[in-house]
């Protein structure tokens, strides 16, 4: 194993793992032992068990939030030791190392990005913890500098999930596609041609377009343009999710 030190190197991680356990640990220490210099930064392990979609919704935020070179390691692989596939995945300059299993959907349709099958393999790993023996050692490689080409064949189309970006201008309807630990209510409707429109979701009339949470008054529901410049509904001092009943896949309408 040769051991790089790169100054400046990111890693970040993304999981369903939670932090009881070891394995968040484990494999952080897999990335570092190919690149001790490396940053390491914990994006969550508080992703529901096996929610592939917030998972991507939370690796789409933090490669809008991190510099050229950060490697990506996100982990939400319900599919482990199957023959899915593993994937890099080159955007924004940055690189992800995650599971074919549509978990790179919000940053696909997001960004321009190019995916290439992850090719390498140690001489043994476990069937259930890909993570570890793959995925962080690899993160580790290409922080150290080492080229994806010598990790990777390709370049291929990945598995995506149903879902898309909604354009105002063309349709008036979205859904909700994640929802934050505040109870936000967070869509799939992007905020370019926003102005004005009432908002509705699961026939709740949630009222006009507004700028922020300070423009209701506290237990106020209210529709505004969050900070990933999509459509959110959120209740002032409150959770919108439980307030209007909302989960994910709900429909949410433009009057």
């Amino acid at each position: 194993m040769a051991l790089m030190s790169r100054s400046g190197a990111i890693i970040t991680f993304t999981s369903d793992f939670g932090t009881t356990d070891h394995y968040v640990a484990v494999m952080k220490a897999a990335a570092l032992a190919h690149c001790s210099g490396a940053t390491l930064i914990d994006v969550t392990h508080a992703i529901a068990p096996a929610d592939i979609l917030a998972g991507a919704f939370v690796l789409e935020r933090a490669v809008v939030a991190l510099m050229p070179a950060t490697v990506h390691v996100a982990v939400v692989d319900p599919g482990v030791g199957t023959d899915r596939r593993l994937l890099v995945v080159q955007v924004n300059n940055q690189l992800i190392v995650c599971p074919d299993n549509g978990l790179i959907t919000w940053v696909w349709r997001r960004y321009r990005c190019t995916a290439r099958v992850l090719s390498w393999r140690p001489p043994q790993y476990s069937n259930t913890f890909h993570g570890r023996d793959i995925m962080a050692p690899v993160a580790g490689m290409l922080a150290g500098g080492q080229p994806w080409e010598q990790l990777t064949s390709g370049p291929i189309e990945p598995r995506l999930l149903d879902i898309d970006l909604v354009n105002p201008a063309q349709t008036r309807e979205g859904q909700v596609i994640h929802i934050d630990h505040f109870g936000n209510c967070t869509t799939n409707i992007l905020a370019d041609s926003l102005s004005g429109q009432l908002v509705a979701v699961k026939d709740q009339l949630v009222g006009p377009v507004r700028r922020t949470y300070a423009d209701v008054e506290i237990g106020e529901a209210l529709a505004l343009v969050g900070s990933s410049n999509l459509l959110e509904i959120a209740v002032r001092g409150g959770s919108a999710a439980n307030a209007l009943g909302i989960g994910i896949g709900d429909r949410v309408r433009l009057g």
